[in-house]
């Protein structure tokens, strides 16, 4: 139930029999063991899921795998799709994915009878597994893949709707740091002719030869009033607030980030670390606004605390009244930052999780808590622990303080702040630079491909990308097709071209890709755009002897 990989499970049974002391019996007999052991794991997933499998929900599960008439392609096939870019289109299209899910009651599928790892391979197989295999497969092995799949997917999908959330406000942040510069640049250009203009009319003021009742006179004369107006009206426009930052241009993507928001807002559940917390209350109340269907005004009571000084004078103006367009771009803004810091937290997300779910529960640390401390090395009384980080701080304030009193030097204080110099990187010796060139020309060049080979010879790392189902392959060429689904990867030039210049199938990139080399990828927490980082690092690694897959 925990583990369904055929090569684990007979090397577990073969450790298992060593430690009883028990003759292993032949290798057909043990295979035929684990073939039980997995076909028994499938009938128990079932089991358990039988409550949640009732007629009515079956029928939905069979429905997903129909083709619908007006797209063409299975409703199973849309929920694996991912966005492609963080636009205003694509977070709707993954929130309506959300609100389906919600409002078939994936939310509140209770899977904690099965173990992580099995809902975990389960799901792995309903993404990659295609539509045919799953209408082929018995019932008591369709029903939980796709149950397993579509809870794991509504936690990916809120995932996705929160990263593009984050992706789409930095964007327009961004976009509107460049209109404030273009807006500096050409202010700076049209500043020089409003400097010459008020300088004229500065020296007719300051000019002791000009009468007092010629002064506008004299001035008209040198600068005609129409200038002057213009001139005037042209400063007003290039005035900006005491605290000149971008709020006023972020504004002008409002409408564009309206697209989504308050489906954003209505369809994931917030919860805050803090009680009470304002940044919530702030989102309550603009889903309160967005549900009346009309452009209410905003409440003098609204939330405030949450808004930042930069943001206050447009949030709030001279007369006191909120503006609800900067009021709204303000939570989202803030928003995203309580999301980075973990100070708000997502239901039914696995990276914006509540921060608790990290730590062990309170129920079970008394219990643990020896153990941990143990690990650790720290005292159980938590006085004793302070004293000594105490000793420790002053320990290492003594060393600190000198070098504060100096006014030159690595680290100092300047006007209350505290400064640390840049280190400077030392020159390598000439004898180093020509000892680097002299290996440079002895070093034989060898193709990435046959490095990875070599590597793969040593450390054996292609028997770590195993089938996503535990399954082998059995094609002869099956660490050919691996070594190139890994190299186009890598060199990012995708498996179309891999596949013309090294004479390979593309069908076979694609299905080692899907089934090896996305599971591998998948287990270890990357992403398949990073493969070059990813492969480099390996290979380096392997040849340097500093990493073991195992």
């Amino acid at each position: 139930m925990e583990h369904d990989k055929p090569a684990l499970l007979l090397q577990l049974v073969c450790e298992q029999l060593r430690r009883d002391k028990i003759v292993r019996p032949g290798l057909s007999r043990l295979e035929r063991l684990v073939a039980t052991a997995r076909r028994r794991a499938q009938e128990e997933t079932y089991r358990r899921l039988a409550p949640l499998l009732t007629p009515s929900r079956r029928a939905w599960l069979d429905a997903l795998l129909e083709t619908e008439a007006d797209t063409g392609r299975t409703r199973l096939a849309g929920l694996r799709a991912s966005s492609s870019a963080a636009t205003a289109q694509q977070i709707r299209t993954t929130l309506e994915k959300i609100e389906f899910l919600q409002l078939n009651g994936v939310a509140d599928w209770d899977l904690s009878v099965l173990n992580p790892n099995r809902i975990k391979l389960l799901a792995q197989i309903g993404r990659r597994a295609t539509n045919q295999y799953l209408q082929r497969s018995p019932l008591r092995r369709r029903y939980p893949i796709l149950v397993a799949f579509l809870k794991q997917a509504l936690l990916t999908l809120t995932d996705e709707a929160v990263e593009m959330f984050d992706q789409c406000l930095w964007d327009c942040h961004t976009d509107a740091k460049k209109d404030l510069e273009a807006f500096r640049q050409q202010a700076a250009n049209a500043t020089n002719e409003k400097l010459l203009l008020f300088r004229d009319l500065g020296q007719i003021l300051l000019d002791p030869t000009v009468a007092d009742d010629a002064v506008r006179a004299v001035s008209f004369q040198r600068v005609p009033a129409e200038t002057l107006r213009a001139a005037l009206a042209e400063t007003k426009q290039l005035i900006r607030p005491r605290n000149d930052a971008y709020v006023d241009y972020f504004s002008h993507r409002y409408s564009y980030l309206r697209q989504f928001i308050p489906l954003f807002l209505q369809r994931l559940t917030f919860r805050s670390c803090h009680d009470p917390d304002p940044l919530l209350k702030a989102m309550m109340l603009l889903q309160d606004l967005d549900a009346r269907k009309n452009r209410s005004p905003m409440p003098a009571d609204a939330p405030l605390a949450f808004v930042p000084l930069a943001w206050r004078p447009y949030v709030v103006n001279r007369h006191g009244l909120i503006s609800r367009r900067y009021y709204e771009l303000c939570t989202l803004w803030v928003l995203r930052q309580a999301l980075r810091a973990g100070d708000i937290w997502v239901e039914h997300s696995r990276r914006y999780a509540s921060p608790e779910t990290y730590l062990i529960p309170p129920a079970e640390w008394p219990s643990r808590r020896p153990e941990v401390c143990e690990l650790t090395g720290t005292p159980t009384e938590g006085t004793q622990r302070l004293a000594e980080r105490e000793v420790e701080l002053e320990r290492l304030l003594s060393r600190v303080n000198p070098q504060l009193t100096r006014r030159t030097g690595a680290l100092r204080l300047e006007n209350d702040e505290l400064i640390l110099s840049p280190l400077e990187a030392e020159d390598r010796p000439a004898s180093a630079e020509k000892l680097a060139d002299i290996i440079g020309e002895r070093l034989p060049r060898v193709e990435l491909t046959d490095l990875l080979v070599e590597v793969d010879t040593w450390v054996h790392f292609s028997k770590h990308f195993k089938h996503a189902a535990g399954g082998e392959a059995r094609n002869a060429d099956a660490l050919l097709y691996l070594y190139a689904s890994l190299t186009a990867q890598a060199c990012n030039f995708g498996l179309a071209q891999m596949a013309q210049n090294a004479d390979i199938p593309y069908h076979q990139l694609v299905w080692y890709t899907t089934w090896k080399v996305s599971s591998f990828a998948g287990r270890q927490g990357l992403r398949l755009s990073g493969w070059h980082q990813h492969l480099q690092y390996f290979i380096t690694g392997f040849a340097l002897g500093k990493i073991s897959l195992a």
